[in-house]
């Protein structure tokens, strides 16, 4: 196995392990929402939500589209992020 695709499957255990992260992978796997979107879509509440998106945009799996943005700031999937809601979808 080559280490980028080790590096994927690292990631992918990361989001399976927690239904929190899941539950935003999937939500944002349809396009960009902001934070209360997310949290409304899945019904966890923002601080679970805003705690996450940290911790999944720190692990190159979401992006912040406008983060000079203090409201509406919208979140998407990027690459790798897409490469794991594709895996658990096969």
């Amino acid at each position: 196995m080559e280490s980028n695709e080790k590096d994927l499957w690292v990631e992918y255990a990361f989001v399976i392990r927690s239904e929190v992260r899941k539950k935003i992978i999937i939500t944002l796997s349809n396009k960009p929402l902001t934070p209360t979107q997310i949290a409304d879509e899945t019904e966890l509440n923002l601080s679970q939500v805003s705690r996450n998106l940290k911790k999944l945009s720190e692990r190159g799996l979401v992006e912040l589209i406008n983060p000079e943005e203090k409201k509406g700031r919208l979140y998407r999937l990027v690459e790798k992020g897409r490469w794991v809601v594709d895996k658990w979808n096969e």
